[in-house]
């Protein structure tokens, strides 16, 4: 039993490698206080349904750059249940919403041409 438990244990933690290392390549495209709120809202859209739980890694994260105990239990506990795939899926997706957001207004930025580009930057594959 113990090595199962072990293998477990292992595996989480090669998928939380696996999710920061995402993190980081998208920290060196947008910037770590930018890729972080990302990282953070799209753990968020993973955890709507469960923000009402009395476990802690599942609250609703504070998208404020910040990266704290907080997301880093969130991740944790994410990658216990969830393929890496999806977690990075979500965070694509929190990407892409965030950017919509933050140049919709500015029309000096074709919000258009920067989807694309994120889109292409973050593409997932070689994640399991």
């Amino acid at each position: 039993m113990k090595d199962f438990q072990d293998l477990f244990q292992i595996n989480i933690e090669v998928k939380i490698r696996q999710v920061m290392d995402f993190l980081k390549k998208h920290s060196q495209r947008v910037g770590t206080e930018q890729a972080i709120k990302d990282f953070q809202y799209g753990l968020n859209i993973l955890n709507m349904k469960r923000k009402d739980s009395s476990v802690e890694e599942f609250h609703q994260l504070k998208e404020d750059g910040d990266f704290g105990t907080k997301t880093y239990a969130c991740i944790a506990n994410l990658c216990k249940y969830l393929p890496v795939r999806i977690i990075c899926k979500s965070i694509k997706k929190a990407a892409i919403t965030n950017a919509i957001f933050n140049t919709k207004n500015n029309k000096r930025i074709d919000t258009e041409r920067k989807l694309e580009k994120i889109n292409l930057d973050m593409e997932i594959e070689g994640v399991m």
